[in-house]
């Protein structure tokens, strides 16, 4: 994606050198749910090529049976409107399981529209769709390398 056609609500930062691949790679665990087959098979590929290890849930009722047979998940990747629970009550449900968790959601809508609506609020961890790989595993990264105190959805 072009710098120059990035919407200006985009939440993350990216810095103004492209970072090496190197800097993003990783091996947590990241549960992804996502209800749209090809988003979610394009975001696996993309986090399993930077060495994350991906556990796919095509929705939220589908994340909470996948949580109770993992022990540990270190990022809750989460698409904000899908069908039956969306993403904010899927990350409220998967906070329980796994106290701590880092949350990190992602939508095609605009952040103020999501903000509007009452379903983000300002500062959450957003990503708007559509974006590249690089763009998406720079984020995780920051998001993974954040020491606890300083997580957004801790301080609420």
């Amino acid at each position: 994606m072009d710098s120059g056609s990035e919407s200006p609500n985009r939440k993350h930062v990216l810095k103004s050198d492209q970072p090496e691949e190197r800097d993003v790679r990783g091996g947590e665990r990241i549960l992804l749910v996502e209800d749209d087959q090809a988003v979610r098979t394009v975001t696996e590929r993309a986090l399993r090529r930077f060495g994350y290890e991906v556990i796919s849930a095509t929705c939220g009722e589908e994340a909470l049976q996948v949580a109770g047979t993992v022990t540990e998940v270190d990022l809750l990747l989460t698409d904000i409107m899908m069908p039956g629970m969306n993403g904010v009550q899927v990350a409220a449900q998967i906070a329980r399981v796994y106290p701590g968790i880092r949350i990190f959601y992602m939508s095609g809508y605009a952040d103020q529209d999501l903000i509007r609506e009452g379903l983000l609020t300002p500062g959450t961890r957003f990503l708007q769709k559509p974006f590249s790989p690089m763009e998406l595993v720079s984020e995780i990264r920051a998001i993974l390398d954040e020491p606890a105190s300083s997580r957004p959805e801790e301080e609420a």
